[in-house]
């Protein structure tokens, strides 16, 4: 366990609200992936500043950075007609949480986000679109989380705000403004997309999803993935395409999955999260600057575990890039605006393969940017997103560049135990647990020499 006291809990309005807001603040892309929190936590050593002053830093420059970042000082409610996730720009502020435990760093179990992030995460209401966290540790350390709703920015959105972050509060200013006009996404008359969509998504009702008990078995851990690993395995998916860094990691976690599969059934899928601002045409160059909301869909590939078994990693990557390559166009994108206008009174929706239905799938997600997180009191040693569990019953890994420029990857999964243990029982152990002692946290009655 991890208690942490909370010390302090305000809201912050920004200093200087516009007079205006986009007409636009919520896209028919944004609502396909729907209202539901995620955050992105960071862990920090202990600074030479002292705690309050990393406190008064966020107290003092939080409302000037609010004036870039309007709509999350509102509130997010159901549309009073359609029930639609709306979002309310009314400046009654971004939730501040500063908490304090005396766990010191070292002794946290980070290999186990059970252990970790989910007690470092601290709840906050449902109609906040955001909630900055600040927890101070016994070692002097901190956390540093930035809790939103995931219906008004995608990965790439929150990376943008993050650094955005660290820039303002060094500088004053910020080079680029974020965009949250989404009046760039709206629907085609006609609408016209291809009725293939219908099975991509299903309608999220609880009653037709894995129970509770069902997904709770899942296990959620933290891993490292080192750069020399990922050189070779990328050497070995590489044929007259060399594989990108994603294809390579991609073909080997397939190659578990098919190892736990083995012969419980033919086949096994891994699907990813693409996101759409690269693959759009010209026509939305300008509005992609510094665009936070959602641009994001889903591709997949299923095949025969024996196959997948059977064949080199060049295998895997070449299903991947295939499967990407079909998404990669703005027509793509625009289906998606036209089919959820259709649908979007339907309920909540969610992507079919992740539900967890038919053969075992993994969910990919891949942050390939650096994130620019000193804002004043040093680098942090890990980054990660946190979502809290849900009703989906597929496996899922997040990846992410870690810090420094060692060039290896930080992955937060969901998996079956099986899955785990093929994953630990590897005689490559390309997937190492992330330790204290790895992040450089060493016990109190440890000293370096």
């Amino acid at each position: 366990m991890i208690p942490i006291k909370i010390t302090e809990r305000t809201l912050i309005k920004a200093s200087n609200p516009p007079i205006s807001t986009p007409k636009v603040l919520i896209s028919n892309l944004d609502l396909i992936i729907g209202h539901f929190q995620g955050t992105i936590i960071s862990i920090y050593p202990a600074p030479s500043s002292p705690f309050q002053t990393i406190v008064s830093t966020i107290q003092s420059k939080l409302p000037f950075f609010l004036n870039y970042l309007y709509p999350y000082t509102g509130r997010i409610i159901a549309d009073p007609v359609s029930n639609l996730s709306s979002l309310i720009c009314n400046n009654h502020g971004a939730e501040f949480v500063v908490g304090e435990t005396e766990t010191p760093l070292s002794s946290i179990d980070f290999g186990d986000m059970d252990q970790s992030l989910s007690l470092i995460h601290l709840p906050f209401a449902l109609d906040l679109p955001l909630s900055l966290q600040l927890v101070r540790f016994g070692c002097g350390g901190f956390s540093l989380s930035w809790g939103m709703s995931h219906l008004l920015q995608d990965g790439h959105g929150i990376a943008t705000i993050v650094t955005a972050w660290s820039n303002f509060v060094l500088t004053g200013t910020l080079s680029e403004i974020p965009n949250h006009d989404r009046s760039i996404f709206v629907p085609r008359l006609p609408l016209r997309y291809n009725p293939l969509l219908d099975q991509e998504f299903t309608l999220y009702k609880p009653s037709e999803l894995i129970n509770v008990l069902g997904t709770s078995c899942l296990l959620r851990k933290i891993y490292r993935v080192e750069a020399a690993d990922i050189d070779r395995i990328r050497a070995e998916a590489s044929g007259p395409i060399r594989a990108t860094r994603l294809e390579a990691v991609s073909a080997y976690v397939w190659k578990l999955l098919a190892t736990a599969v083995g012969a419980l059934d033919t086949t096994c899928r891994l699907a990813w999260i693409i996101d759409g601002r690269k693959r759009l045409g010209p026509k939305y160059n300008e509005a992609m600057k510094c665009y936070l909301g959602n641009v994001i869909t889903y591709t997949s590939r299923e095949a025969r575990v024996d196959e997948i078994k059977k064949q080199s990693l060049m295998y895997g990557a070449a299903l991947m890039r295939e499967a990407i390559e079909e998404v990669s166009c703005e027509e793509r994108f625009e289906q998606l605006v036209d089919w959820m206008e259709e649908h979007k009174n339907a309920g909540k929706w969610t992507e079919t393969v992740g539900v967890g239905l038919g053969s075992p799938t993994i969910v990919i997600s891949f942050m390939p940017f650096r994130l620019k997180q000193d804002f004043g009191f040093g680098d942090p040693v890990l980054t990660l997103p946190w979502m809290r569990p849900g009703r989906l019953g597929s496996c899922s890994l997040n990846i992410i560049r870690s810090h420094g420029n060692d060039g290896s990857l930080l992955v937060t999964a969901r998996l079956w135990p099986s899955l785990a243990e093929v994953m630990r029982q590897d005689a490559e152990k390309v997937f190492k647990p992330v330790t204290a002692e790895s992040l450089g946290f060493l016990p109190a009655t440890t000293s370096r020499l």
